[in-house]
């Protein structure tokens, strides 16, 4: 009789994962659509991954130690580079925050997450001829000094490059897991969105988020399709998530 209930879960257990990866997946666009998004978007401009450091979502440790000196360090190191995000989603120039606002661990950590997701997203794209990166260097060559706006960065862009719309990828969350593939302490944590912009009217064409914590098997079986029954790392996490918003664009 026991093994009987056994296999009863077992099958409901499978329906149900099945289930949920027929049911819970974005439909992807379709060659027709890709075409199209294509011919309408003949030119992509990638920018290098960057961090919200303002959000509280971010790689946090629970008694992070005040890193003044190396905090001011790293803003000063990239200060000619664009790392805050506007209203609107897209880069804006912001000036260095205080101590308070910013821990070195905290921003090191995020850093490391967008070195991780920019790589990712370039191996992703290999091979499209559509898409073309720029460097944090090439980034800051074409900002005006004397109007470091969304408006002139597309205008620049646009005029400098001949490209018609420029991805922008935020990391606001990177968070290692805590113990091994099948047994961990907090699972692995990531979340950044992307975004594509016209660079003629700087209005956003296209965006996704990925916002994930994995969950273990016990607290949400329809997570098991999606990660197997593993804790995965946060790279891992993190590749994933590049690959399924990716996926489902129909321009990249």
């Amino acid at each position: 009789m026991n093994r009987w209930n056994v296999l009863l879960v077992l099958m409901v257990t499978a329906f149900t994962i099945l289930l949920a990866a027929c049911s819970s997946k974005q439909p992807l666009p379709t060659e027709e659509e890709k075409q199209a998004a294509k011919m309408q978007v003949p030119c992509i401009i990638a920018l290098p991954v960057m961090t919200d450091l303002r959000s509280d979502k971010g790689s946090f440790d629970q008694a992070g130690a005040k890193g003044g000196t190396g905090a001011q360090a790293m803003e000063r190191e990239q200060k000619e580079t664009i790392r805050m995000i506007d209203s609107t989603g897209f880069p804006a120039m912001a000036e260095a925050q205080s101590d308070d606002a910013l821990t070195y661990q905290n921003a090191a950590k995020l850093e490391k997450g967008a070195g991780f997701l920019d790589q990712q997203i370039k191996d992703a794209l290999r091979g499209h001829d559509t898409v073309r990166f720029l460097s944090n260097r090439q980034l800051t060559s074409l900002l005006p000094e004397s109007e470091m706006t969304q408006a002139s960065l597309l205008r620049s862009i646009y005029s400098e490059l001949k490209c018609n719309a420029v991805l922008v990828t935020t990391l606001s969350r990177y968070v290692e897991r805590v113990g091994g593939n099948y047994g961990a302490d907090s699972p692995a944590s990531v979340a950044f969105s992307m975004k594509l912009f016209d660079t003629s009217d700087g209005s956003v064409i296209w965006s996704a988020t990925f916002d994930e914590t994995q969950q273990s098997l016990m607290s949400n079986i329809m997570s098991a399709h999606k990660y197997g029954l593993k804790w995965l790392t946060v790279e891992e996490l993190a590749t994933l998530g590049v690959e399924e918003k990716i996926a489902q664009c129909p321009y990249l």
